[in-house]
């Protein structure tokens, strides 16, 4: 094993793939600040504009009425109507820079669309307006935020701020990195058969041995995306203790560096996952391309019919983009299904197990072939 990984290493240290992928990794967290720079991303004052244009937008859906309190307006019109001006109170209280203000009508506005999901006629605009479930995220957030007297919003010019938007996103993307990367994680060595034809190696020690080597590159790619984003530390750390909404198993309110570590958490356990699935993919289909072809057919099919994680709430690629799952979006489906974190990481886990016993007990029936 030790002598697998020495060669292994020496070959890797090399190898195009491993330094495309590290100079990937640094394009893409640069590429963030500057999309984030040029689209004006979290800048919640241009937001909140927007969704004063929404609120207008909602009203539209029914005939002028009166709004007033003793008018002749529906409940729900009235409703509609007060969101509307607690929206134009956030955009005067951002404007002016009166933060406890912002946080006091963002509450308003989430108190009375929670009450607005009882009215009649709620189906008109449900799909113009947050769901329940997100909205209860948003009832939890800037109650915390109001009672407690926050006196600051999130800069993503700062360096914790940037992160936590980084990691939010990076689910949608990692499981297809790691595709790429491990595509061709035992093929890539049969090109170098001349330099590891000197010595025995069982070919699941081999195997091991390469997933040590990948899981190594793992951790650097993620150390490079602290070390790339760097650069905003001269503008600020930011707050390390700012919540952040998520579900895990009920909403629930946790630090900016837990959901950081929670989504580190993940994207070692499903890199561990799928290194396993293309080594016995590799050894089947012996080709990159197919082996990459059945990990979109996996990742993609529960994204393109969400109907498959009711049916099959068990399959662990509905676990793949982490970041949904913290935000519940399961909880959202026609057919709701109460999936969380934790549970993804177990499921996960249990097929890593899995994977293991099959590559030990069908894979390592003799010294591996050199062409």
């Amino acid at each position: 094993m030790l002598q697998a990984l020495k060669v292994g290493l020496l070959i890797e240290r090399s190898n195009r793939k491993n330094i495309v992928a590290l100079l990937a990794v640094i394009v893409i967290v640069f590429g963030c600040m500057f999309f984030i720079k040029a689209q004006s991303v979290g800048d919640q004052l241009n937001e909140k504009r927007g969704d004063y244009y929404s609120s207008r937008a909602v009203l539209s859906k029914f005939q002028v009425q009166d709004a007033s309190r003793d008018g002749d307006g529906s409940e729900l019109f009235k409703n509609l109507t007060q969101q509307k001006s607690a929206v134009a109170l956030q955009i005067a209280s951002l404007t002016v820079e009166n933060y406890p203000m912002y946080y006091e009508a963002s509450y308003r506005i989430a108190e009375l669309r929670q009450q607005a999901f009882d009215m009649e006629e709620y189906e008109k605009v449900e799909d113009l307006l947050p769901s329940k479930f997100q909205n209860s995220l948003n009832y939890l957030y800037f109650k915390t935020m109001y009672e407690s007297g926050k006196n600051t919003i999130s800069d993503l010019s700062h360096y914790i701020p940037f992160l936590l938007y980084f990691f939010s996103l990076v689910g949608v993307g990692w499981y297809i990195f790691m595709s790429f990367y491990t595509s061709s994680i035992l093929l890539d060595d049969f090109e170098h058969s001349s330099i590891i034809k000197g010595y025995p190696v069982r070919f699941d020690q081999y195997m091991i041995s390469k997933c040590i080597i990948a899981f190594l590159y793992v951790v650097a790619f993620i150390v490079l995306i602290f070390i790339s984003a760097s650069p905003l530390l001269f503008n600020g750390l930011g707050d390390s203790s700012a919540k952040v909404a998520v579900y895990l198993g009920e909403p629930a309110l946790i630090s900016s560096v837990y959901y950081i570590v929670l989504c580190i958490v993940y994207m070692i356990v499903s890199s561990i996952f799928v290194m396993l699935l293309s080594i016995i993919l590799n050894v089947l289909l012996k080709n990159m391309y197919l082996t990459l072809f059945v990990h979109f057919i996996l990742f993609f099919l529960p994204i393109i019919f969400p109907s498959i994680i009711s049916m099959f709430p068990y399959n662990p690629f509905h676990f793949m983009n982490f970041n949904e799952i913290l935000n519940g979006m399961p909880l959202d489906l026609v057919r709701p299904v109460d999936v969380t974190m934790n549970f993804g990481l177990l499921i996960m886990s249990i097929c890593i197990l899995i994977m293991l016993f099959v590559i030990k007990t069908f894979f390592s029936t003799g010294k591996i072939k050199r062409a």
